[in-house]
């Protein structure tokens, strides 16, 4: 049987009875309240033609009613009340110098910026955010996506536990810190390519499907690896000095080597500056070509050795002097090594194999060092003009 009559028109009836007068009390929930609800008395009978809406939209409420720009909006939605407000970026710093958008990190940053605790030129491979929680209760959680493209083809989140950037994949809830645990680490996104910009968003979650839209990108571009190595050649004030090879040092006039005299302290020091960024700092090393001093003249060599040259009968070595660099607390010290830290005239070798004389665990800004250079002329040795040595030094960062 075919229906052949199309209903072309609909015709309801809506009832609405109202009592003669109510007057509500406040109406709350955890979220939001009612407040003054007052009906008046009467009824209507209202019949509708054609397509209709039994219910009809006035408005929405939410627990944020804000204003938004192109990355916020204004929620309108009753669901929307409880979602988490959208956070933002407070600061995100690789190579700041001299300030710091940075508030809760190591105090350094104040002063220094992020060059005070990664070194010179900044962080290479760290960085440091801190978050605007837009008024978020304190047990929020929050979530980071990083991308090194803005966000158009590579996406990932930074892993709460490593820190590292991982794939979308493995992200998960294990992601979400709260404000304060986020923060607590002096850096807490790490394994960065140097040289590179980086952009994050943050996300907020105060409970089950909560979670908010993202929040605005902010972007901080890592530096190189950062190393400055240099050799002066002064006398004992030349804390401060700067010059340029061919380096010499030499025992003449009143330095000049005596057969069986005592040892000898060289005029001139060899002064060296050291500075990196690398987070495992530096070590310097030391070689020699012959061993000692040696005389092509005579044939002989005063040979190199770690020993106090006032009990040997002849000997060469260098001993380290002077050591300072800018003191921000958390980076690196520059130490002697303990055969070449001796005082008197106990000295280090200058071996023809590599010896480390100095180094640091962490990054230095500004090292200036000092080594003496000793020698002792025992009996058995000719005179000659020509005793010499030629020394290596090495500069090796850990990075």
């Amino acid at each position: 049987m075919r229906i052949k009559n199309v209903i072309k028109k609909i015709t309801a009836v809506l009832i609405i009875l109202l009592p003669l007068s109510v007057s509500a009390t406040e109406l709350n929930s955890p979220n939001y309240k009612i407040v003054g609800v007052t009906t008046n008395t009467g009824g209507v009978t209202q019949t509708l033609d054609g397509d209709y809406s039994a219910l009809l939209e006035a408005g929405r409420v939410s627990n944020n009613p804000r204003n938004y720009s192109s990355t916020y909006k204004l929620y309108t939605s009753p669901e929307d009340a409880f979602i988490a407000s959208v956070p933002s970026v407070s600061c995100f710093e690789t190579t700041t110098s001299g300030h710091s958008d940075c508030t809760t990190g190591p105090e350094e940053l104040s002063s220094g910026g992020m060059v005070a605790i990664c070194g010179p030129s900044g962080c290479y491979d760290r960085a440091r955010f801190e978050i605007g929680t837009s008024s978020n209760p304190a047990d929020t959680l929050y979530g980071v996506m990083i991308s090194t493209d803005n966000f158009v083809s590579d996406i990932r989140y930074v892993d709460g536990n490593t820190f590292w950037p991982e794939s979308v994949s493995t992200h998960n809830l294990n992601d979400f810190h709260t404000k304060t645990d986020w923060e607590d680490p002096d850096f807490n996104i790490l394994g960065l390519q140097s040289s590179t910009t980086y952009y994050i968003k943050l996300f907020a979650l105060h409970g089950d499907f909560t979670q908010s839209e993202a929040g605005p990108v902010a972007s901080a571009t890592t530096s190189s690896g950062s190393v400055f190595f240099d050799i002066d050649i002064e006398d004992s004030s030349g804390i401060s000095a700067e010059t340029n090879p061919p380096y010499g040092i030499s025992f003449t006039g009143a330095y000049r080597l005596i057969p069986g005299s005592t040892p000898t302290t060289a005029e001139d020091r060899i002064w060296m500056d050291a500075r990196t960024n690398s987070q495992g700092g530096f070590a310097i090393l030391t070689r020699g070509l012959n061993g000692g001093l040696k005389s092509n003249t005579t044939g002989q060599t005063i040979i190199s050795a770690t020993a106090d040259l006032n009990t040997t009968p002849d000997g060469f070595g260098i001993q380290s002097e002077y050591i300072n660099q800018d003191t921000y607390p958390y980076l690196g010290t520059i130490t002697a090594m303990s055969d070449y830290s001796g005082t008197g005239n106990s000295v280090g070798i200058v071996g023809t194999t590599a010896t480390k004389v100095y180094e640091s665990s962490k990054p230095v800004f500004n090292g200036r060092m000092a080594l003496k250079v000793i020698a002792k002329a025992g009996t058995d040795k000719v005179a000659a003009a020509d005793y010499q040595e030629s020394i290596y030094f090495v500069l090796i960062p850990r990075f």
